[in-house]
């Protein structure tokens, strides 16, 4: 039997910190313009750490490049191309309900079901699976609290490293005790994000509801760095917070902390919010965020990821359903942690059908190009129509019921839009 070697890739770091590659085999001609592409792109962008053997990290959310699970987002969108489909970079994976904040704020709650319902680390681990399947190439697990799931080491160290990389979400409390980030970094967690809603310590604490988690946030962070795992602030961006400096100042505290990166994202009317529209950040207030991220991308070694700039049509529209999808503790699968949405549960279907079934509504099948919690053409139509009282998630055909009985006794002519 004749072997033949259709497609090969060779790359490396330059001195300046540049990647060159060549593609080989009968598809390398083919190929190269694409690479090409694909590297000048990742040349263009700023490099915010190095691994210990050289590779280059440009953001927390993408594995190093060169690299094996690095390469696949790259296979991912030849993939997309020859299908004329697309398939998730990220996999959100919510693994429990339990949490020692109470988040006057928390987008998590409403999605709290009975603790007898969570799945199983085998159950979780078939979803893992799934979205590698698809070609993900970044598991996030997230909660509740990640680290009050006990077997949150095992099924860090189940996502297959030459795939995907693994990253959790922690409000640092955890983080902060003996041992905990040497056992991640065993593990083979890659990155971390620490949820910090304030620079100032008493209002971080008071709308967790823990006194001095603050202080253990940034000690766990310590520890994770000491431990080799890259670190980053999640926080998020308000009017006040905007106009008064706070955001600000938090970005400069993360850099003299020696954080890697920084996520702001934008103030989402969900979870214990989910109607408070007046919360949303107006475009004023986006373009103040924009401006911030490009200045400090530009004039520091640390990464900005900014959702107002990202998640814009400026930047990569919508992650939900065309980049992402959530997944809560009991299996439900939406397009994001904020969307009440769900397409199925995965004890019923394979996520891979989920997804499927997703982008095959005619609202999810192709790019939005805003944020959908944020849109309200889209809010109007799938979250103005839940009740009060509706259990999270909810499917998107209870939503579709709704609508057609809000519908139904309004003659405005409007509502069927």
């Amino acid at each position: 039997m004749d072997n033949f070697d259709f497609l090969s890739l060779q790359a490396e770091v330059t001195a300046n910190n540049k990647i060159k590659a060549k593609a080989g085999g009968i598809l390398g001609d083919v190929m190269q313009p694409f690479v090409d592409q694909f590297f000048n792109v990742l040349n263009g962008i700023k490099v915010i750490a190095k691994t210990k053997d050289g590779k280059l990290v440009y953001n927390l959310y993408n594995p190093p490049q060169p690299s094996p699970a690095g390469m696949r987002a790259m296979m991912r969108k030849v993939k997309e191309m020859v299908y004329k489909h697309v398939f998730p970079a990220t996999a959100n994976l919510s693994v429990t309900w339990k949490c020692q904040c109470k988040c006057v704020h928390c987008s998590a709650e409403s999605f709290v079901n009975k603790p007898a319902e969570l799945l199983g680390v085998d159950e979780i681990k078939t979803v893992v699976d799934g979205a590698i399947d698809l070609g993900a190439n970044l598991i996030i697990y997230t909660g509740g609290e990640p680290l009050l799931r006990p077997e949150i080491y095992e099924l860090i160290e189940y996502v297959p490293k030459d795939k995907a990389m693994a990253m959790i979400f922690t409000n640092g409390f955890e983080l902060a005790k003996d041992g905990v980030a040497e056992k991640l970094a065993k593990a083979g967690l890659s990155t971390l994000n620490i949820s910090i809603d304030h620079l100032d310590a008493k209002k971080h604490d008071e709308w967790r509801g823990i006194k001095g988690l603050y202080e253990k946030a940034f000690e766990g962070a310590r520890r994770a760095r000491a431990a080799g795992i890259l670190t980053g602030v999640s926080t998020y961006a308000t009017r006040e917070s905007l106009n008064d400096g706070s955001v600000e100042k938090l970005i400069n505290k993360a850099i003299d902390e020696g954080f890697h990166e920084v996520t702001i994202f934008d103030c989402i009317p969900s979870g214990k919010f989910l109607k408070r529209t007046e919360m949303m950040l107006t475009e004023e207030d986006k373009k103040k965020v924009i401006a911030l991220a490009r200045k400090y991308i530009a004039n520091s070694p640390i990464g900005i990821a900014a959702q107002s700039l990202i998640n814009s049509p400026i930047g990569a529209g919508c992650f939900g359903s065309y980049s992402e999808f959530y997944m809560t503790a009991r299996g439900d699968i939406n397009p994001c942690d904020f969307n009440p949405i769900t397409f199925g549960n995965v004890r019923e279907l394979p996520v891979q059908l989920i997804w499927e079934k997703m982008l095959a509504h005619p609202d999810f099948a192709k790019r939005h190009m805003t944020c959908r919690m944020q849109t309200p053409s889209y809010r109007e139509k799938y979250i103005d129509v839940i009740p009060d009282d509706a259990k999270w998630p909810v499917t998107v055909e209870q939503v579709e019921q709704w609508r057609a009985e809000r519908e139904a006794k309004c003659n405005c002519g409007s509502c069927a839009k």
